[in-house]
């Protein structure tokens, strides 16, 4: 279901500040004046497809998460229990996520390749 621009408009402030960027920064990354941006996060204004499209490249977003409900993007790929892990991952900033998924994927993989060639055993990942 496509989302009101005020949804529209809240995604684009969640993605600027999951990305640790000010709206001044937000804005000059995008070409555009301050104000002009301040409007596209209040809501006042809609975004251009191509502004839309920069924003999602600048913080490494879908396009489509700006304009489908949350309902219907995210809630479907997590799991219930994972709700609580992605809440505090998504507190972090951004150069400390990329930190923090780089040191650990590793480790999952490895986990996950011994759990496949061996017997399930849930103290192999400990």
């Amino acid at each position: 279901m496509v989302t009101a621009k005020p949804q529209i408009a809240k995604r684009i402030k969640e993605a600027r500040e999951w990305k640790g960027l000010s709206q001044v920064a937000m804005a000059k990354r995008l070409g555009i004046a301050r104000q002009t941006y301040l409007d596209l996060e209040t809501g006042k204004t809609e975004p251009r497809i191509t502004v839309l499209l920069s924003i999602a490249a600048l913080t490494e977003r879908p396009v489509s998460w700006f304009m489908v409900e949350e309902s219907t993007h995210t809630t479907e790929r997590c799991q219930p229990d994972m709700q609580p892990l992605l809440s505090l991952y998504r507190q972090l900033p951004e150069p400390l996520r990329s930190q923090l998924l780089t040191s650990h994927i590793g480790q999952l993989k490895a986990c996950l390749d011994y759990l496949h060639h061996h017997q399930p055993d849930e103290a192999a990942c400990e």
